[in-house]
């Protein structure tokens, strides 16, 4: 599954094109889609940054994204971990 982030905490991540490497009972990771020499897609020995699920308070589902925020924040922008949209993949 590939994803973009539409919004972030870390303002350099918006706009990547993620792809997951793994998904678990605790989260998902995920390296920088076409670039394995980029730091996040290095990390936690080459399965990427983690993404972790939290709380189902967390998340928000909602015009074809699935956006995470701070735990025990409110549904703000300002509140935002992560927004991402899944891209459908060609067949």
């Amino acid at each position: 599954m590939r994803f973009k982030i539409i919004d972030h905490c870390r303002i350099e991540c918006i706009g990547e094109i993620r792809q997951v490497t793994m998904a678990n009972t605790q989260g998902l990771y995920s390296v920088v889609d076409g670039q394995p020499d980029h730091a996040i897609s290095k990390g936690n020995d080459g399965r990427g940054a983690i993404l972790t699920w939290e709380k189902a308070s967390s998340w928000e589902f909602r015009d074809g994204l699935c956006t995470q925020y701070f735990t025990h924040e409110a549904h703000t922008t300002e509140n935002v971990a992560i927004s991402f949209r899944i891209l459908e993949e060609a067949v």
